[in-house]
């Protein structure tokens, strides 16, 4: 069925606030916001270390130990999003990579920057990019992107 009428489009944003506690993991956001570090878990029993972090290790179901990991990694899969990333003000289209950082086993999803999306290879080497130290917040986008070395 094909309607003649032009359809009434009424523009509205709606705000949600709340809290969330990050639990056990809470170390690695508090890293990022006050000192700009990339910390993950490693599970005392097999050894693999995970980047997100895991408060308890997924395989072995032991608690973890922090690890400090470096700023760099290797970008092991990518995608280019089509649609705009609304809550975080991101225009489309844009790279996400998954990126292993140095001594991790495990890929952290992050936005890519400073390369322009023809030169994105899987195998590359990348760093992170830090936002300025007063506009971070305990999130993971206090990392503002991860760009090739």
């Amino acid at each position: 069925m094909v309607m003649s009428e032009e359809l009434l489009k009424v523009p509205y944003q709606i705000e949600v606030h709340f809290e969330m506690a990050y639990g056990r993991i809470s170390k690695f956001f508090k890293e990022l916001r006050d000192n700009g570090k990339i910390f993950g878990t490693k599970c005392p029993r097999c050894g693999v270390t995970y980047c997100p972090p895991s408060s308890d290790c997924p395989k072995c179901w032991v608690p973890t130990d922090w690890v400090e990991l470096a700023q760099q990694g290797t970008l092991i899969a990518y995608t280019i999003i089509g649609i705009p990333a609304l809550w975080l003000k991101v225009e489309a289209p844009y790279p996400m990579g998954l990126i292993k950082v140095d001594g991790a086993d495990t890929g952290l999803l992050h936005f890519l920057g400073e390369v322009e999306q023809d030169k994105i290879k899987v195998g590359m080497r990348v760093e992170a990019v830090w936002k300025k130290r007063e506009e971070r917040g305990g999130y993971i986008t206090d990392i503002a992107h991860f760009k090739p070395v």
